[in-house]
């Protein structure tokens, strides 16, 4: 697979896309990096708009005859994530922190950490879909060729435990994963 997961087709999808106002996130004075806190995967639609741009962001570096069912497993674990967008804020689909020079967002983290993070703020889905898609493969490239390989196995999630991406107890995020991914996927039979 290519060092770069995404390269030119996350460019291509963002520019083609861009943003509406019905999903872009509220911006920020020029210059500055945070931004409110706005709930953005609360509506009837959740599943559908992130998974139709898993699959055109993913298509050209995943194996056609595994594409779908590794979409569906992402969009499973960004279901766990934000409890099927109910707590999606900022198009932040998978809990990620901030890096130096994100825009963010301040919240707690639901798990009771104490204390308030930095958590990565997106301007509009498309961005944050190809964004989270990189991280996730160039952060945790273990757990991303246990997907690839096998994207029905919960073995990915299970690795991204083990390799700091959740606190949870790999087994039980691995249940909860298996669960939104089972019924997600009645929406796509």
């Amino acid at each position: 697979m290519r060092s770069k997961l995404l390269g030119c087709a996350l460019l291509a999808v963002c520019l083609l896309r861009g943003s509406s106002a019905a999903t872009a996130a509220p911006v920020s004075p020029p210059g500055a990096l945070e931004v409110p806190r706005v709930l953005t995967g609360d509506g009837p639609n959740w599943f559908a708009e992130r998974y139709a741009l898993a699959i055109e962001v993913l298509g050209p570096n995943v194996p056609a005859a595994k594409l779908r069912d590794v979409a569906l497993s992402i969009l499973a674990q960004w279901a766990h994530e934000s409890a099927r967008g109910r707590s999606e804020f900022c198009f932040n689909l998978g809990g990620w922190r901030a890096r130096a020079k994100d825009r963010y967002f301040v919240a707690r983290d639901n798990l009771g950490e104490p204390g308030k993070f930095r958590w990565t703020a997106y301007q509009d889905l498309p961005n944050a879909v190809a964004d989270q898609l990189q991280r996730l493969h160039d952060r945790f490239p273990v757990a991303w060729k246990q997907l690839v390989a096998q994207p029905t196995s919960s073995a990915w999630v299970e690795q991204l435990g083990r390799s700091g991406y959740y606190t949870a107890k790999p087994a039980d995020y691995a249940r909860a994963w298996a669960m939104n991914r089972a019924e997600l996927g009645r929406l796509v039979a």
